[in-house]
């Protein structure tokens, strides 16, 4: 099989409109009012749903899914090690550095607003910009996109990494703004990579674990 991002175009575009939508809300909405407005709305069934999503965005589903890609193509496991290794730096860079005092909704809101919190959830205070979870959930359902030529496929790939991005929203681990950073920087990343293998080393690092070829 041959993966390119031509083929990639539906999570893309799903991708993008998710951007878009997040945007707009934050343009009409600053991040207290959106925050508040998602907090209020929690049910049973999204709390748990949420609550168990959200470990799609965790570090180890970067392992899971490398070892899965080295059975598809060591191409492409090579690709998502390198794109990780980049937005593991930036993310921690922005994160520890650049805004380190970026207080998360519940620092945020002490003492101004009583947020809801789901029990049994180890909600953190700082390093709130940007979304780790939001930047690992992009790239882990971007390559998950590409080992498959199914329409639906890369639609709810892209689908399932919006999902994880909010679920950080819905558990006040993070704010809006940090999933949208987030998710740009992990989809950006994984794409700049994918694209520099694509035109400047075409053909390199084929086969996989059933198919050995280097």
């Amino acid at each position: 099989m041959h993966y390119s991002l031509g083929k990639n175009k539906i999570f893309l575009a799903v991708s993008l409109l998710f951007f878009i939508g997040v945007i707009i809300l934050l343009l009409l909405y600053n991040k207290d009012t959106s925050h508040i407005g998602i907090n209020k709305h929690h049910t049973p069934f999204l709390d748990t749903f949420f609550k168990n999503i959200t470990y799609l965005g965790s570090g180890w589903m970067i392992l899971v899914l490398f070892v899965f890609l080295l059975f598809i193509s060591y191409r492409l496991a090579l690709i998502l090690a390198i794109s990780n290794l980049l937005i593991t730096i930036v993310v921690q860079l922005l994160k520890n550095i650049v805004f380190s005092g970026s207080f998360r909704p519940k620092a945020y809101f002490d003492g101004i607003y009583d947020l809801y919190f789901i029990p049994g959830v180890q909600v953190h205070s700082m390093h709130s910009f940007p979304s780790g979870h939001s930047a690992t959930a992009f790239s882990i359902f971007f390559f998950l996109s590409l080992v498959s030529d199914k329409p639906i496929w890369k639609f709810f790939t892209a689908f399932f990494a919006i999902l994880t991005a909010f679920s950080r929203v819905y558990l006040s681990q993070h704010f809006m703004e940090d999933i949208l950073l987030g998710s740009a920087i992990g989809l950006l990343l994984s794409f700049l990579v994918f694209y520099y293998f694509e035109k400047k080393l075409p053909g390199k690092y084929e086969g996989s674990l059933v198919k050995s070829k280097l």
